[in-house]
């Protein structure tokens, strides 16, 4: 009777631990599939023009102290990405050349609240390089600790 109790539990666990890494993984899938559609969206929306920037690439570096799992950095890419599309895609190449600190500012210490119950903040943008209509991107990301705001009744 123990020898059933006991494999049953052995079985058990390395059934939920094939389970989470399935979840893990089909996560993972999906969020690839996600970007994948939305850069065919752009490519065939831009197709003809080689003008402009009509792919927006971004790759995370985690800070020291700070470990990012795949969840959360692909989580952390779409929500950079989505930041970044509505202002670099489409743009002339040409206006980018002009002013690229413009577009580093507007990502450095940016935070992003509630990343898988946790908070990030772009700590700096390591590189931006844009090679025919291609815009690739790289931040460096770390943990960001908010500081609670004390709350005072108003008196009266």
């Amino acid at each position: 009777m123990a020898g059933m109790v006991i494999g049953a539990a052995l079985f058990l666990s390395v059934y939920n631990q094939r389970l989470n890494m399935m979840i893990e993984q089909n996560r993972e899938l999906l969020s690839a599939k996600v970007d994948l559609e939305v850069k065919i969206a752009d490519l065939t929306k831009t197709k003809n023009q080689q003008t402009t920037i009509n792919l927006l690439n971004i790759y995370i570096e985690p800070a020291e102290h700070t470990t990012l799992d795949k969840v959360t950095e692909s989580e952390l890419k779409r929500r950079i990405h989505g930041d970044l599309k509505k202002i670099v895609v489409g743009r002339k190449i040409s206006d980018f050349a002009a002013m690229p600190d413009v577009y580093e500012q507007i990502l450095t210490e940016k935070p992003y609240v509630g990343v898988l119950d946790k908070d990030y903040i772009v700590q700096a943008v390591k590189w931006i390089v844009l090679t025919q209509t291609e815009l690739k991107v790289w931040v460096t990301v770390k943990e960001w600790k908010r500081i609670p705001l004390s709350y005072s009744p108003a008196p009266g």
